[in-house]
Parts: structure tokens; C-alpha cells; sequence
């Protein structure tokens, strides 16, 4: 099965410029004993190879990988896979970790063959020296209704992972993020085809990462929101925390958006916050429960989310700023001690803070800049897009937030100072979304009053109406980043119908719908807000898997994949067939 190789004209553009096939080779040629040379591709799919043996099955078995016959393109095969479900007991259904030896030397890219089912799948993959797995992700492609169409799935996908030295390193696989998932209630289907290696040229590699480093490039921002991914895959294992960073690793990300928790709960240590605490009364849901056993261990054995992300993000060379999303304060020690500090009527009643009040705005100040002292964080987000009530009715003053951010503004350059290096402060807010129709003046906020004033450092406008703020930052020190989140389009329209959280009954039955823009529809929209003069931007709720984003930075590879109509280092297969079912 040689997708690369049809699809060598794109990819050639976008990836691998220069490169050209010599051989084609399997696991049956390395075991004869040939080398691959420059060039050659090794494709590996003998998985009896993996141990521990026992964990490899010819039929389908709780607990075990499947090796599972089928058909694609007219081509046999056996794919390694997990099929096995059980909603009352997921864990059940979880197989081990295996490793299938290389016995390579070398610098090779590295491949990987999956499949898209009609919901989840996919694999994790990792090398011996890697510190934490990686996600092969099938379904970076767009979902525009639901269920998807038939065309779209049971088919193979190829992702390019990333090159690398395999030198004395083995390979080693498990189900996506080593765990069920939450969504669709305890789903952990897996599958993996093939991994398929090209040799490379270290020399030449080296060339192409420095032309690469010298083209133009934009701002990338991404946000974590220190819950949903916990909720989603959570487990006890601080690989749980990082693995949500790794795809960071490769120069196409400035900055980590990371967010604390609620309004006045911390998912790390923190003097003012006793943690995010009362979940499971909202609904029941197995995401429910799983964050609050997770964040509970964390806790009782000091496990500091905030120092693991900075010391490993700063590893990559990637910046944390830390978030505080001003109007989500519910379910914690301090909303419940301060029923004073919340809104009294509207749809937030009860939900969000009310930040007319000085008691509200001190809390929020100290707290973050406690976290600005006390770690080597790179900065602060404000949000103010999420619940978006932060005032009374008729009490929206913009004075209010004003007074906060010129406070922060103030703590930060103090610490800056103190550090030797200067801290960021920015803001995100919505102008004009299917959610919220409210200009921000309205909502209680002035984004054109903080740049006047040189307060922020970064606006993050969501909306419609982004562009008005790109030109508000032209030639002012404030940089512009408009905000994309999933599950809407640029122009802020919402992507689904009926979009609300899932109750545990419809995740149970598998009703939860899912939207998004592909990664060429996301390098489309980027690419218009860099033309309108954006420095960069931010993408909101975007699965920690995407491997087909990483040239967002670079305005002319995007370009390319435009006209090439192919994305960074994904190949849609051919369909597949299934000899049993």
C-alpha cells in the first residue's frame, strides 16, 4: 500500500522537496538483512512482531490487540486493532502497550497508516527516547454533517508524524491516549495499518528545517483549557497532562494559552484556590467523574500541572500564558463562600462573577499575579469570551475591566522587571459570533481604549468582526491574533445545529454530534487574516492531535497547500474491506 508515493507531487512541495524513491521495501527485506538507503521507503506491517505476544490475538478480545484481516485497493492485509467496548466496565477493553522492534539505524520520516471508523480510532505512537506518545489523529479532515458520509469513513489515512534519528529505537503503540474516552462513553477503538519510513539525509533534513526557520511567519497561539482534555482522557499519569503538548514540539506553535480553571479555582497549587470541586452534580457524565478522581489524585500527591507544562514547554521553546476566564465562577470553595461576588439576575445568575464590584477585582488580580510571580510563566490572558456576563444588566461600564487589566498591567511590569524579561498581558473577547451578539463596548469592555493606552500586549478578537481590531493594532505595539475556535467557522457562524454538552444518556447512545473546518479550510481563513494584516493567530478548542496544522505560521506554505489542494502530511486511502466483522 504506497499512498506517499502517489501523492508525491504535493508532498514533494510541501514536505519533502528534492526527495526521490530508490526502493520499496517490508519487513521481509530487513529480516534478509538489506539496508535502506537515501531514499528508500520501508513499510512495516508484520505486527507479529510486536511484544508482548500475548497481547496480540487473531480474533477479537477484551484486553487485546486484534490482528484483523482485511482488503484496501485490492491489496491484503492484517491491521493491529482494538474493537472491543464495554460502557458499564471501559477499562476492560484496554490492551497493553507494545513494542515493535526497529533494529534501524539512521534518519528516517516516519509515516503512519490508520483508519477512520464511523467515530473515534486511531493510534498513539512513540520511539524509546521519546518522553511521552503522540496521537495519530484519522479525522483531520471536515465534518459537515452528521453522521459523516459514507465516502468519508472506513478508510485509511496516512499521517505524517515526524522525522527522526531511529538509531538503537524501537517503536512503541497503544490506543489513543492510553485510555476510553469520555465521548461516546467509553470508546478506545484503535488501528494501525502500516508505519511507513523514508529514509533521509541528515544533511538534507538540516538544510530544509533552516530554509524552513528563514521563510516569514505569523504567530501561533493555542489554547489548552486544563479541563476538557482531562475530561475527555484523563488518567493518573502526568502523561495525561503532557501529551497534550507534544505536537508543540516542531516549530509551529509560539505560545501555550493555557487555562487555570474556573473563575476562582486553580488546576495547579495555588494559596487563593481550593480547586475545581462539585462537578459530577452537573450531569452524572462519565467525563464527570473521570475529571474529578483525576484532578482529586493530582492533588493528594502534589502532582503541579503548571510547573510539569512550563518546564516542558519551555523544553520546546514554546512560551506559557497562563488564562483566567473571567466569567465561568462556579463550583468551587470560593464561589461558595462569596454568593456576594455573583450576578443576581440574567442567564449567568448565580454562574458568573460580578466585576462592577472592587472585592471581585482584587480576588482576580492577586490571584493571577501570584501565578506570575511564583512561576516561570510568560504572560496572561484575560478571557472575556466565554460565558461573556460579566456586569449587571445596565452596569456593563467599561471602567471596570480597565481598572483590572491596568492593575495587571502594573504586576506584571513589576515582575518583569524583577525577572529580566518582560511578561505579556492580553485579552480575548468576542465581536460577533452566532453565540453573542453584543458589541464588546456592551458587553463592559474597551479593546480600543487598552491599546490606546499600551495595556495589552496581545488582542484576540472572535467574530465577525476580527478585521476591525487588526487595523485598531496597526502600527501600535499591541500585536492582533484573531481567535478561530472548533466548532465555528471564521466568520463566527456556529459549524452544528443544536450545539449544547452532551447528557450522559446520549453519550451513552452515541447521539453526540461532531463538526469542524479541515486543516485546509483552517490555512484558508488564516490566510485571509494575514493578508488583513493579522501578526498571528489563536486557535481555540482544537484537538491536541493535529498534525496537518503545523505550516499554519508560514503564509507561503499555505499558500501551496491551497493550490495543491493537500495538506500537510495527510493522504486520504483507499476504503476498506473487512474479511470478518
Amino acid at each position: 500500500m504506497n499512498l506517499l508515493g502517489s501523492a508525491l507531487p504535493a508532498l514533494v512541495v510541501l514536505l519533502l522537496p528534492g526527495l526521490c524513491f530508490a526502493a520499496e521495501l517490508t519487513d521481509r527485506d530487513l529480516a534478509a538483512g538489506r539496508v535502506p538507503k537515501v531514499g528508500d521507503t520501508v513499510t512495516l506491517s508484520d505486527f507479529r512482531q510486536c511484544f508482548p505476544r500475548l497481547a496480540v490475538s487473531s480474533s477479537s478480545t477484551k484486553g487485546k490487540w486484534w490482528l484483523r484481516p482485511y482488503t484496501a485497493n485490492g491489496e491484503r492485509g492484517q491491521m493491529l486493532c482494538v474493537e472491543e467496548r464495554d460502557l458499564e466496565r471501559p477499562e476492560s477493553c484496554l490492551a497493553p502497550a507494545l513494542t515493535y522492534p526497529l533494529a534501524l539505524s539512521g534518519t528516517y520520516d516516519l509515516w503512519v497508516g490508520t483508519y477512520r471508523p464511523d467515530y473515534g480510532g486511531g493510534v498513539d505512537v512513540k520511539l524509546t527516547r521519546d518522553k511521552v506518545y503522540a496521537t495519530i489523529d484519522p479525522w483531520q479532515a471536515h465534518l459537515g454533517q452528521w453522521p459523516p458520509p459514507a465516502e468519508t469513513v472506513e478508510r485509511l489515512v496516512e499521517v505524517f508524524w515526524k522525522t527522526a534519528d531511529l538509531t538503537g529505537q524501537s517503536l512503541q503503540l497503544r490506543q489513543p491516549h492510553g485510555t476510553y474516552q469520555s465521548l461516546w462513553w467509553g470508546l478506545c477503538n484503535a488501528h494501525v495499518a502500516y508505519v511507513k519510513l523514508v529514509r533521509r539525509d541528515p544533511r538534507e533534513v538540516a538544510r530544509q528545517e533552516a530554509a524552513r526557520r528563514a521563510l516569514p511567519r505569523k504567530t501561533v497561539i493555542l489554547d489548552r483549557d486544563g479541563m476538557s482534555h482531562v475530561w475527555m482522557w484523563g488518567t493518573e499519569d502526568v502523561d495525561c497532562i503532557l501529551q497534550q503538548v507534544e505536537q508543540l514540539q516542531y516549530g509551529n506553535v509560539e505560545a501555550l494559552n493555557w487555562c487555570q480553571g474556573t473563575t476562582f479555582a486553580t488546576n495547579f497549587p495555588h494559596p487563593m484556590s481550593t480547586g475545581f470541586r462539585g462537578y459530577m452534580e452537573l450531569s452524572g457524565r462519565l467525563g464527570d467523574a473521570r475529571y474529578d478522581r483525576v484532578d482529586r489524585s493530582f492533588r493528594e500527591r502534589q502532582v503541579d500541572v503548571l510547573q510539569l507544562l512550563v518546564d516542558r514547554c519551555h523544553e520546546m521553546g514554546v512560551k506559557v500564558y497562563v488564562s483566567e476566564r473571567t466569567s465561568e465562577g462556579g463550583h468551587s470553595d470560593q464561589s461558595r463562600a462569596h454568593p456576594e461576588w455573583f450576578l443576581k439576575a440574567g442567564p449567568a445568575r448565580g454562574w458568573s462573577a460580578n466585576y462592577a464590584l472592587p472585592e471581585v477585582r482584587g480576588f482576580i488580580r492577586d490571584m493571577m499575579l501570584y501565578t506570575a510571580e511564583n512561576y516561570d510563566i510568560d504572560g496572561i490572558t484575560m478571557d472575556f469570551s466565554r460565558c461573556r456576563y460579566n456586569f449587571e444588566a445596565g452596569e456593563e461600564k467599561t471602567e471596570y475591566m480597565t481598572a483590572l487589566l491596568r492593575d495587571l498591567r502594573a504586576g506584571l511590569d513589576r515582575i518583569g522587571k524583577q525577572r529580566g524579561r518582560p511578561l505579556a498581558l492580553n485579552a480575548s473577547f468576542v465581536c460577533g459570533t452566532w453565540y453573542e451578539g453584543r458589541t464588546p463596548e456592551q458587553q463592559g469592555f474597551d479593546p480600543e481604549g487598552w491599546v490606546r493606552e499600551g495595556l495589552v500586549d496581545c488582542l484576540m478578537p472572535e467574530g465577525q468582526n476580527a478585521t476591525q481590531y487588526i487595523a485598531v493594532c496597526r502600527g501600535t505595539k499591541t500585536r492582533c491574533c484573531p481567535r478561530y475556535s472548533n466548532y465555528m467557522d471564521f466568520a463566527g457562524n456556529m459549524l452544528m445545529p443544536d450545539l449544547h454538552d452532551p447528557t450522559a444518556e446520549e453519550d451513552k447512545a452515541d447521539k453526540t454530534p461532531y463538526f469542524q473546518l479541515s486543516p485546509l479550510q483552517i490555512a484558508a481563513g488564516a490566510l485571509e487574516w494575514y493578508d488583513a494584516g493579522a501578526d498571528g493567530i489563536f486557535l481555540f478548542n482544537l484537538p491536541d492531535a493535529w498534525t496537518g496544522l503545523r505550516n499554519l505560521p508560514y503564509p507561503s506554505l499555505l499558500r501551496q497547500e491551497i493550490a495543491a489542494g493537500q495538506a500537510y502530511g495527510l493522504r486520504e486511502g483507499p476504503r476498506v474491506e473487512w474479511a470478518e466483522r
